[in-house]
């Protein structure tokens, strides 16, 4: 327990409550300062903490100057029950029955209030008893404790609805002597039916406290909006609810989440082996499990000399708030998670609509894991030409994502490249025991501990891997839970990816040639509109002379043939940049960029030419001579691509009405 524990905060709450009614805020500020004490005035309120002797001398010293009332120790005494209404100490008094009865078990009385000294009944009688207090060795006498003492024996009777008793102070140890020794005298009732009644209606009262501060209790947990702070408040009210010495409540609020760890009277040296532990009931403890049907959530841990029946029932409907609390709350957030996931899936669907790239699929699908299952990193594998590369991470930091994407995974590197490809589907849980190399270089580039590896895939066509990270070990419930949600997610990178996919065979279709392979006019005509924001250089058009002959006599597959043969040596005959494209046909195009590529210019030209000297074998060992008729224009930077074509369309159509036709050997 706390090196201190020497008075109880009762004491000190009624002390500042009695400075405060009678000289507002101020003197109460007023009163802490001239006693030394620096924490806040709410501080002195609390009647869970405990606080030393030299405390409450001092505080009763500086209440007496600041109120000019010598007799303040007393005065306080007299109002202790006015300030504690509905503490569970009270009931347990009232219970007992009268003062005498109380008087028998002074000692244990006095050690909930005062651990510095020992209290006991030297006798009793009818009306009267003789109280000895003796303060243990170390610790200075005190006259406003004294008084103190006398005002809380004058307070027994009134417990009971009698008149206040008188103390008579004989021996005190401020003078030297060896105890403090009180003759407390009370009247007694006549009438055992009508002295029942006030007793009756004190218990009421006390228990009206008692439920006024449940129902505070639960209104505040309705209020809770977190786990956290339900398990706060259910701390901050259970322990003094049973007038504990000392209080331990140890819980999770979810599955899977860390503990939450809540103490008062105890060192925190003291609560970590406590927590450490399993709770273990023995004399002078309290133990209640926080459970519910649903669960259970941890421990409720009351520290006393002893506690009464009553006092285990109500910790176990405090323990029994915080559970159904958290049950409720776990719903709500558990709901909330739905709602929160399904908006990141649809805001997700959203996004890959308009992804328009394996790499672009690659980065929004590895934001939405790393949101949607709260994890550290997200990671997107892709299988490309027989190999899998890191294309995005969410979460992992530049460096690590740089040195991840450098990674390029080869069947040998790893037992994982064959069951991805034989695409089993099921999602795979891995941590720092796995064997696998790649596995545990990949834990190791981004710092985890754990991941969840989910195969994005259609059928029969395996993409790559989607990959959740943690920096710790997860329990298997929420691996499942994120495995079932981490599917979902896959299937819909798979289908955009395989969006992604038709999307290129359409742009490969519009743009490249199927034939040759060469660009197509669309890209041939964008190609022609940079080259013209960007400089000079030159277009050539191309047309075979008599294709349509070589299609006549030898057929169109010859006619395939020699296109393609055509195309060939064209992109093998010009420079690195310049774009070689089919416009349709038998009709060619060439671009090239910059002065050398002037139409006039002779290097050009005469490659251009060399393509069609030799004859071009078709249909395994046909020869066909080949001609065309070339015509091109030089262009400027900022002119029209329609201009710059018609010009070379006449200059090719010159050419042509003196053109050889392409033929075939005889």
């Amino acid at each position: 327990m706390e090196t201190m524990r020497e008075t109880a905060g009762v004491t000190l709450r009624a002390i500042v409550r009695y400075v405060r009614a009678r000289g507002g805020d101020g003197a109460v500020r007023l009163m802490l300062g001239l006693a030394g004490e620096t924490e806040p005035p709410e501080a002195y309120d609390d009647p869970r903490r405990w606080w030393p002797y030299a405390t409450k001398v001092n505080v009763l010293e500086a209440a007496a100057k600041v109120l000019g009332d010598p007799a303040v120790g007393l005065h306080v005494g007299q109002s202790i029950l006015s300030y504690n209404r509905g503490h569970p100490l009270r009931l347990g008094l009232l219970l007992l029955g009268g003062p005498a009865q109380l008087l028998r078990l002074s000692t244990s009385m006095s050690a909930r209030l005062n651990a510095t000294g020992e209290m006991r009944t030297m006798s009793s009688g009818r009306g009267t008893a003789t109280v000895r207090f003796q303060l243990r060795d170390g610790y200075r006498p005190s006259r406003f404790d004294c008084d103190y003492t006398r005002g809380l024996l004058t307070q027994l009777p009134v417990l009971y609805g009698r008149a206040a008793a008188t103390v008579a102070h004989d021996e005190c140890q401020v003078n030297g002597a060896e105890a403090c020794i009180y003759t407390v005298r009370w009247r007694r009732r006549r009438w055992l039916r009508r002295a029942a009644e006030p007793v009756e209606d004190a218990v009421g009262d006390v228990l009206a406290g008692q439920i006024e501060q449940l129902q505070r209790t639960v209104a505040d947990l309705v209020a809770a909006e977190r786990p956290e702070r339900a398990l706060a408040v259910v701390a901050e009210r259970a322990g003094p609810a049973v007038d504990a010495e000392a209080f331990l409540l140890v819980a999770a609020p979810a599955p899977g989440a860390p503990r939450q760890v809540h103490g008062f009277g105890l060192s925190d040296s003291e609560i970590d082996v406590l927590a450490a532990s399993p709770p273990t009931s023995f004399a002078g403890t309290l133990v209640v499990d926080i459970a519910s049907p649903n669960r259970y959530y941890g421990y409720l841990v009351a520290f006393c000399r002893d506690f009464r029946d009553a006092e285990r029932r109500l910790l176990e409907a405090y323990a029994g708030l915080a559970a159904v609390a958290l049950d409720g709350l776990g719903a709500l957030e558990a709901a909330a998670d739905r709602q929160h996931t399904a908006e990141s899936l649809l805001s997700l669907a959203r996004t890959l609509t308009v992804a328009r790239t394996a790499d672009e699929v690659a980065d929004v699908t590895a934001e939405a894991v790393r949101t949607v299952m709260a994890a550290d990193s997200a990671t997107v594998v892709l299988l490309e030409r027989d190999r899998l590369r890191v294309a995005a991470n969410a979460g992992g930091g530049d460096e690590r994502e740089r040195q991840a994407r450098r990674l390029a995974i080869s069947r040998a590197d790893t037992a994982l490249f064959e069951r991805f490809q034989a695409g089993s589907g099921a999602a795979r849980v891995y941590d720092r025991d796995s064997t696998d190399l790649f596995i545990l270089g990949l834990l190791d580039t981004f710092g985890h501990d754990a991941m969840v590896m989910v195969d994005i895939a259609r059928p029969g066509h395996p993409y790559g891997l989607l990959v959740a990270a943690y920096d710790t070990p997860q329990d298997k419930a929420r691996m499942r839970e994120i495995a079932g949600r981490m599917a979902g997610v896959a299937d819909q990178a798979a289908n955009a990816l395989r969006t992604c996919e038709l999307l290129e065979a359409d742009r490969r279709a519009a743009h490249v040639d199927a034939l040759t392979g060469l660009a197509g006019r669309r890209a041939f005509l964008a190609a022609l509109d940079l080259a013209l924001g960007s400089g000079d250089g030159a277009v050539l058009l191309i047309d075979l002379d008599g294709f349509r002959a070589v299609n006549d006599s030898l057929g169109h597959a010859a006619g395939d043939e020699l296109l393609a043969a055509v195309a060939a040596r064209l992109g093998a005959g010009i420079r690195p940049g310049d774009v070689v494209a089919r416009l349709g046909g038998d009709e060619f195009a060439v671009l090239a960029h910059g002065p050398g590529g002037q139409a006039g210019d002779g290097d050009l030209a005469g490659r251009v030419e060399a393509c069609f000297a030799d004859p071009v074998t078709v249909l395994g060992g046909t020869p066909v001579e080949v001609r065309a008729s070339v015509g091109g224009t030089r262009f400027a930077r900022g002119e029209e691509s329609r201009v710059v074509l018609h010009r070379a369309g006449a200059a090719m159509h010159d050419a042509k009405r003196h053109a050889v036709a392409v033929r075939p050997r005889q």
